[in-house]
């Protein structure tokens, strides 16, 4: 069977074969490459601990930065052509799909024990595969979302203020907040859901699928691995009619207002829906206004997402031990942590959370790492490019006006159906 390699908006289908296949030249074995992306900060970082790297082991590391925006498409040419670099940076919730289709080995066996009983549960999540549950990747970092808030706003309306997340709004409390700041005349809108960040791209998928199994429902059933009854179950439609009304009663940021409404000069919008890389803006901004909050409980409990770009060993490899030996010596690097703690990185490994006292601190970001205990990820699966590509479709229209019912019934068949085209992705679903 032809086994499609789907990476959100990009579809290239080739065979095991053409990534196995002979004739390529005997691997390198004193040295090694690594793939990445980031910021100009992370790739110094990257750059500065693969150089300590070099220097304390002798194995010299090719550096292939390639620019976020074609990361993608640069990585599946790799792949087409069966010359795939030791070391890459897979977004996690692609990792099933990476898996599935060959390109990644299981990590455990080329790092240690005690960096693996380091790895928080959500890290865990984000770099595992369903099928044997073995680690296909690890990282120092992860991610959530948060409502970021100014307290002024809230003190105004005489809104409760969640102390944890099990002490988060309920969806209900938090509609009612949202329509008491509709009336300060200095709101003009009661929630930004980062509209500026696309709302047909993987930041849909990402920040607003928990609300869908925070309701009870998901984006895909995650036995039968079926999305028909899930996605358009009762529950998911009934979450995704409150951001309908909360768009058509005018209360959500619009996409040409930027993300930076609440905290710059006119402080416009009261509540921010978005991961905690708005917290140093934010708080640096909103000084002793600003107010970090868990997520709304839509009926089960609060629900939050995790997964960022992570580290994997190719199957391909030449040189596993050195790849792992590789990904270790960054990880535990002083000064590659000291360089992303900089950053705000959200941590994945219980050292580095120890090291990162916004994340410590009950007035800064406390609260977004408590939520990783309540961190769901995306669904782990081949088919997941599909899934996030429809659901965000689906978000869209009914941002829109669309039937919301209608719209995640396309969702769910058209998912479906890419499931069935793919004889079920065995052997998920067996």
């Amino acid at each position: 069977m032809v086994r499609t390699f789907l990476f959100l908006s990009l579809i290239f289908v080739v065979t095991l074969a053409s990534v196995f296949a002979g004739g390529q030249e005997e691997a390198d074995t004193s040295s090694i490459s690594i793939m990445f992306r980031g910021s100009d900060l992370e790739q110094a970082a990257i750059g500065g601990s693969v150089q300590r790297f070099t220097e304390a082991t002798g194995i010299e590391v090719e550096l292939m930065y390639t620019a976020h925006d074609v990361y993608t498409e640069k990585l599946a040419g790799f792949f087409t052509a069966g010359q795939l670099p030791d070391v890459i940076q897979v977004d996690a919730p692609t990792l099933s799909n990476l898996v599935w289709s060959g390109y990644l080995t299981a990590i455990e066996p080329y790092i240690s024990e005690e960096l693996v009983a380091e790895m928080t549960p959500s890290n865990i999540a984000q770099s595992s595969y369903p099928i044997d549950d073995k680690l296909y990747a690890i990282g120092l970092r992860d991610s959530s979302v948060l409502l970021h808030a100014n307290r002024t706003y809230l003190e105004k309306v005489g809104a409760r203020i969640p102390e944890s997340v099990e002490d988060a709004w309920t969806i209900e409390e938090f509609d009612e907040v949202l329509g008491k700041l509709a009336e300060l005349p200095e709101v003009s809108w009661p929630l930004d859901i980062m509209r500026a960040y696309g709302t047909t791209g993987e930041w849909v998928t990402y920040a607003f699928s928990p609300t869908l199994q925070s309701a009870g429902g998901d984006l895909i059933d995650r036995n039968s691995w079926k999305s028909e009854g899930t996605l358009n179950s009762p529950e998911s439609v009934k979450a995704m009619s409150y951001f309908q009304d909360w768009a058509e009663k005018g209360w959500l940021v619009p996409n040409s207002a930027g993300a930076n409404q609440l905290y710059n000069d006119d402080r416009a919008a009261a509540i921010a829906w978005c991961g905690q890389w708005l917290y140093s803006p934010a708080s640096n901004a909103l000084g002793d206004d600003y107010i970090a909050l868990p997520l709304p409980n839509f009926g089960t409990g609060t629900v939050s997402p995790n997964g960022t770009w992570i580290w994997g060993v190719t199957e391909t490899s030449g040189n596993k031990e050195a790849a792992g030996q590789l990904i270790e010596f960054m990880l535990t690097d002083n000064q590659y942590r000291e360089d992303h703690k900089a950053l705000g990185a959200f941590p994945a490994l219980e050292s580095f959370a120890d090291i990162s006292p916004d994340y410590t601190d009950p007035n800064k970001l406390a609260i977004a790492y408590e939520q990783a205990v309540y961190a769901v990820a995306r669904p782990p699966h081949p088919a997941y490019p599909t899934i996030t590509i429809e659901f965000a479709k689906a978000f869209d229209a009914i941002l829109s006006g669309a039937d919301a019912t209608r719209s995640l019934s396309a969702a769910a068949k058209a998912i479906d159906e890419n499931i069935v085209d793919n004889d079920g992705y065995p052997p998920f679903g067996e």
